[in-house]
């Protein structure tokens, strides 16, 4: 069998590690290797979080479900001071411009999460 995952390259590593915090960012590049699908969405996220989130730290790391085998995805964490309602309004108008026309592919292996 051909393998033919396509690696990400230096430039975007280094594009990715001055948008996102990460605590093991060997295993996100890895996972970002197996699916690069996610490199574009991942590169365009910030531009779109910070208009609704300014200067929100933007932190990436791989989760595992603990409930459901197999289930890892990619987790896009958003620190925010913001009271919850308010938090959560943002969110909706944030999915309603970008995330909702990300591919299912996309939805299925990247998580959005306010912290």
């Amino acid at each position: 069998m051909i393998d033919t995952a396509i690696a990400i390259s230096q430039g975007d590593i280094k594009s990715l590690e001055k948008l996102y915090e990460s605590k093991n960012q060997d295993e996100v590049w890895d996972f970002i290797n197996q699916h690069p699908f996610l490199l574009p969405a991942l590169l365009e996220a910030p531009a779109k979080i910070h208009k609704y989130f300014p200067d929100a730290p933007l932190f990436l790391e791989v989760a595992y479900d603990p409930e459901i085998s197999n289930l890892v995805q990619l987790l896009l964490s958003i620190p925010t001071d913001l009271e919850p309602k308010e938090a959560i309004n943002r969110q909706n108008e944030l999915d309603k411009e970008w995330w909702h026309h990300l591919s299912y592919e996309v939805w299925n292996k990247l998580c959005i999460l306010l912290i």
